[in-house]
C-alpha cells in the first residue's frame, strides 16, 4: 500500500522514473527499511531542480514525507486486525521477531507474543482473589 501510495505522488509530481522508485519502495518495505532512503532523495530532487515553484514542492515535499511514514500507522494495525490484544503488544512482538528471526519471525513473532498475552490474561481473569505472596493482605472467601 505504501508503495502505491509514494508511487502515485510520484507520478503526479511527474519524478523521472516514478514506477522504478515505487518498486524500489515496494521492495524497502517487504526487507523493512524506511522508505525514506526513496523519498528522501525525491524530495531533494524536488527542490533542486528548479521545475517546481514553491507551493508545489512543499505540497509534493508533505506528500512524500507522510506516504514515506505510512507504514508506521499501517503495519501495526493490518498485524492487529480482529485480535484481542493491545497495539503494543502485537507491534513489539512483530519487532522482537523481526530482529530475531527476519522477515518470517515478524509474522510469528506477534502470533506467540498474543498468545502468550492472551493465556496470561485468561490466568489472572481465572484467579482474581488470589493475592500476592507478601502483600499481607487477607485472603478473600
Amino acid at each position: 500500500m505504501q508503495a502505491i501510495v509514494v508511487g502515485l505522488v510520484m507520478v503526479t509530481a511527474r519524478i523521472p522514473f516514478a514506477g522504478v522508485l515505487a518498486l524500489l519502495v515496494l521492495v524497502l518495505g517487504i526487507a523493512q527499511v524506511p522508505a525514506a532512503l526513496v523519498t528522501l532523495p525525491v524530495i531533494v530532487y524536488l527542490w533542486a531542480s528548479g521545475d517546481y515553484a514553491t507551493t508545489p514542492a512543499i505540497a509534493y515535499t508533505v506528500l512524500l514525507l507522510v506516504a514515506g511514514m505510512l507504514d508506521n500507522v499501517l503495519k501495526p494495525l493490518l498485524l492487529g486486525r480482529g485480535v484481542h490484544a493491545p497495539m503494543p503488544v502485537i507491534l513489539i512482538g512483530a519487532l522482537g521477531g523481526l530482529a530475531s528471526a527476519g522477515i518470517m519471525g515478524m509474522f510469528v513473532g506477534a502470533v506467540l507474543l498474543t498468545v502468550g498475552y492472551q493465556l496470561f490474561m485468561a490466568w489472572v481473569a481465572a484467579n482474581p482473589d488470589v493475592p500476592a505472596p507478601s502483600s499481607g493482605l487477607p485472603v478473600r472467601g
